[in-house]
């Protein structure tokens, strides 16, 4: 005799979700291939980038930023900012952050380099992610001052 289950007694597949950990990141810098880890995880974050509650979500950080080259009437070389900060991955399991950057000068006395940064990431399901950064700087050498631009520097990451 064959059982009959309803369909409801069925066992339904768990969707696929996007797997925390640290991912091995790669991407085209000034001095050749830069690596550097992007970290996902369950933990208290903001629930938009720099606003909003702490609460328990999948959040992004950039624990090291790697160097990327700022391009003007200059090249320039700097780190792609600081994105230490945890943030918020959204149900379409994206992320992305802006901040600021004060290097120190170059030479004492001199004015700091100032500029903005981007950092932007996109995970798959499969353990794999791709974004990009960006970088802008105003830069004062003396009585001049020059801005750079480095444009959406790609990255690829792979659950490591």
């Amino acid at each position: 005799m064959l059982a009959v289950l309803p369909a409801s007694a069925l066992a339904k597949p768990k969707p696929a979700t996007i797997k925390t950990g640290t991912y091995k990141a790669t991407t085209a810098g000034p001095s050749g291939l830069q690596k550097f880890n992007i970290s996902l995880k369950r933990t208290k974050c903001t629930t938009t980038p720099g606003q909003g509650t702490p609460a328990i979500h999948l959040c992004v950080t950039l624990p090291l930023s790697p160097t990327i080259a700022c391009r003007g009437s200059i090249l320039e070389e700097a780190p792609a900012g600081n994105f230490a900060t945890a943030v918020a991955l959204s149900s379409a399991g994206k992320a992305g952050a802006h901040g600021t950057v004060v290097e120190p000068p170059a030479v004492p006395g001199a004015a700091p380099t100032t500029g903005t940064s981007a950092f932007s990431i996109a995970f798959t399901k499969k353990g794999t992610a791709s974004g990009y950064l960006e970088l802008s700087l105003s830069i004062v050498v003396g009585p001049f001052s020059t801005t750079c631009a480095s444009g959406k520097v790609p990255f690829t990451a792979k659950l490591g």
